[in-house]
């Protein structure tokens, strides 16, 4: 989630004349598709590999996930299948939302997260009928989920997608873990203004979403993974830390003493026990602070729906950075 509203922006995206791409490939597969698929998912030594799908950022594009990707298949400890692979999800799906900014319920704060989000819900079960078909359907599943990601994967294990395909049934017995990456997991009651407009209250007041229902009725262990490197400032030079309360405040009411990624206050992105608790602080390897991502999306490029995200310099670590990888990817 960034600090500007992405529902003004997706309306003056919206608004532009240009054609969005054909709607994702539902992935509502009959229970029979499964249903014959080897067991192949154990190497040489038995060990049970894991397939981690990942949920993008909102208007990040697969291909800004790749060497978050390569660097957890070449982490031998933990045993991540060569299917693993990110929601395929285009920066131009997310026009869809503005269809609810004409609507009472977007003035009123009371979004369905259904019928909001269902196209993020089909590249979900797109991604994860790819892994089952290539690794069988025993293969473990974790979802690591990136700013909104996180939220978005929560509500999808939790049923709020409404999905009652094989994919989806499936899903639910073979994830065992979900993993946020600088997430805002609670919509106070006290922000300026409620950016989802709804939907994240949902998730919240959802019992089947809570971490506790997650890990007993399903067996998905939560871990909450959050920087608190950057403290937002107004009364400063410092360019980072203005930019870090400009997004700080309006999500929490208030600014004092707040830390964060610079996009998400670390207030926000923690859930209850039994969720696990990552608070990254530094880079191991250069000692920098963790920011809450390592590119600058481009929602105006809609003519390459697919084409990668500008790139921050190297010295800029996010989650996936050589040096804080290591704090969470354990719990994959």
């Amino acid at each position: 989630m960034r600090c500007v509203l992405f529902w003004a922006l997706l309306f003056h995206q919206g608004a532009a004349s240009f054609v969005v791409r054909q709607p994702l490939l539902q992935a509502k597969k009959s229970s029979s598709l499964f249903a014959n698929m080897p067991a192949k998912t154990s190497d040489v030594k038995g060990a049970k590999k894991t397939a981690v799908l990942i949920c993008p950022a909102q208007f990040c594009v697969p291909a800004d996930y790749e060497d978050l990707l390569t660097c957890l298949k070449k982490m031998p400890e933990l045993s991540v299948t060569s299917s693993s692979r990110v929601a395929p999800l285009p920066r131009t799906e997310w026009i869809k939302v503005a269809r609810q900014l004409p609507t009472k319920s977007f003035f009123d704060a009371t979004l369905s997260v259904s019928s909001t989000l269902s196209w993020y819900f089909d590249a979900i079960e797109c991604a994860l009928s790819e892994i089952f078909a290539s690794e069988g359907s025993d293969v473990n599943v974790c979802i690591i989920g990136h700013s909104i990601g996180g939220w978005v994967a929560r509500a999808y294990l939790g049923g709020l997608s409404g999905s009652s395909s094989a994919v989806y049934r499936l899903a639910q017995e073979q994830c065992t873990s979900l993993i946020t990456l600088g997430t805002p997991q609670i919509s106070p009651s006290d922000a300026l203004v409620d950016q989802t407009r709804g939907l994240l209250q949902e998730v919240e007041r959802s019992e089947a979403c809570s971490p506790q229902s997650l890990l007993e009725e399903k067996g998905i262990e939560i871990t909450c993974v959050c920087s608190s490197s950057l403290e937002g400032k107004f009364l400063t030079t410092n360019f980072e830390q203005l930019i870090a309360a400009s997004s700080y405040f309006p999500l929490l009411g208030k600014l004092g003493n707040t830390v964060g990624d610079g996009i998400v206050p670390i207030d926000l992105a923690f859930l209850d026990e039994p969720a696990r608790r990552v608070n990254v602080q530094k880079c191991s390897v250069t000692d920098s602070p963790i920011r809450h991502a390592h590119v600058l999306p481009t929602p105006w490029n809609l003519y390459d729906g697919y084409a990668p995200s500008i790139k921050l310099p190297d010295e800029f670590k996010w989650y996936g950075s050589e040096g804080v990888i290591g704090e969470w990817a354990k719990y994959v």
